[in-house]
């Protein structure tokens, strides 16, 4: 009985010295894992229509494997409409001075192309009878960071165009999604200031 009392003894002294340890190591992120890492900032696009009224936000959120893009669109038609990001962050006029999609990797237009897609095609969007749509997508192959290859805050800027029509996922180089109706340019978000 005393060689029991013994073992356990000694296992609970082993556990009470070896518990800070294990707790501490269980709470630091492992290498490379998100958490480890600062959280990167966002990014928002205010959409405005040929007159110049807000017809919308869009609101990208970075996060390991892609980023999270969510937004509410007013004013718009019935029906589908094409959806894409522009290689230029200017929105004036007609929104042609957005230039074409959004393309670094010099692909083919359309997300069921063979030959596809560029960085900037996206799922068309789906407006109500009132003209209301909700933006709500996960983006690949593009970054918020610049300087990166792929970054969406390169030199030029980018921007966020709603067409016309639908976009037939497959015609080079637009996928015949008719005139530009909406345009926001992209803005990363400011760091907020320290605390002090």
């Amino acid at each position: 009985m005393s060689n029991w009392k013994t073992i356990a003894g000694m296992a609970a002294l082993a556990c009470a010295i070896a518990a800070p340890a294990w707790a501490e190591e269980s709470t630091k992120p492992a290498s490379g894992s998100e958490t480890g890492k600062p959280a990167p900032g966002g990014a928002s696009a205010v959409l405005k229509d040929q007159k110049g009224a807000v017809v919308g936000t869009v609101t990208l959120t970075p996060g390991g494997s892609g980023i999270a893009m969510t937004g509410k669109l007013t004013g718009l038609t019935a029906g589908s409409h094409g959806f894409h990001i522009h290689e230029k962050g200017v929105c004036e006029g007609d929104f042609a001075t957005a230039g074409g999609h959004f393309n670094p990797g010099h692909a083919k237009h359309g997300i069921l192309n063979d030959a596809g897609r560029h960085a900037g095609d996206l799922p068309n969007i789906e407006a109500s009878a009132s003209g209301e749509a909700t933006v709500d997508m996960f983006l690949t192959g593009v970054s918020l960071k610049p300087g990166a290859d792929n970054s969406l805050a390169d030199e030029d800027g980018t921007s966020f165009v709603v067409h016309a029509g639908p976009d037939d996922y497959k015609s080079d180089p637009s996928g015949n999604s008719g005139g530009r109706v909406a345009c926001g340019v992209l803005e990363l978000a400011t760091p907020a200031a320290a605390s002090e």
